[in-house]
C-alpha cells in the first residue's frame, strides 16, 4: 500500500514538472468565456523568428507546457502575444473576431491575470473606449496593482 502511495505521489509531481497553470480569466465585453473561443495559442517573437504554441484554456487556467515556459522565460523572446478567435451570434449571423493581445513576461509571474477584451462590434463599448485605440478591440489586462481604462460618456 505504501509503495502505491509513493508511486502516486511521484506521478503527480512528475506531471507538475511538465506543465504549469497560469491563473488567467478571459472575458469579452465583460462576459466570462466558456466555449466560445477557438484557435488559442501563444505567439513568441524574437529577432530571427516567430513561433506559435497552442495552449489549453479552462476558465481560470491557462495550461502551459515546459517548452512554453522556457520560451516565456527566455532572454531571446522579445514579444509574446495571446491569440484567440471569439465566436458569437448576432441577429442570427455568425461572427468571428480575432484577438491578438500583447503580454509582458512579468504578467506570467503575477498571481492572477484577467483579460477583458472590449470588442467594438458592440456599439456600447465602441462609444466608451474607441478613443484609446485604432484597432477594432481594446484589451484590458488586470493584475495586482494594475490600472483600468476610464470610459467616455
Amino acid at each position: 500500500m505504501r509503495k502505491i502511495f509513493l508511486l502516486l505521489i511521484n506521478l503527480i509531481s512528475l506531471n507538475f514538472c511538465f506543465s504549469q497553470n497560469t491563473n488567467l480569466v478571459l472575458m469579452v465585453n465583460d462576459q466570462l468565456l466558456n466555449g466560445e473561443i477557438t484557435n488559442l495559442y501563444l505567439k513568441f517573437e524574437n529577432e530571427n523568428e516567430t513561433k506559435k504554441i497552442y495552449v489549453n484554456y479552462y476558465p481560470g487556467d491557462l495550461i502551459l507546457n515546459s517548452e512554453t515556459l522556457e520560451l516565456i522565460n527566455s532572454d531571446k523572446t522579445n514579444k509574446i502575444y495571446l491569440h484567440f478567435d471569439y465566436k458569437t451570434f448576432k441577429k442570427e449571423k455568425h461572427l468571428i473576431s480575432n484577438f491578438d493581445i500583447e503580454l509582458k513576461k512579468i504578467m506570467f509571474q503575477q498571481p492572477y491575470l484577467i483579460i477583458n477584451v472590449f470588442d467594438f462590434t458592440d456599439k456600447k463599448y465602441r462609444k466608451w473606449y474607441q478613443y484609446l485605440t485604432n484597432e477594432n478591440y481594446l484589451p484590458q489586462i488586470i493584475f495586482p496593482n494594475s490600472g483600468i481604462y476610464v470610459r467616455m460618456k
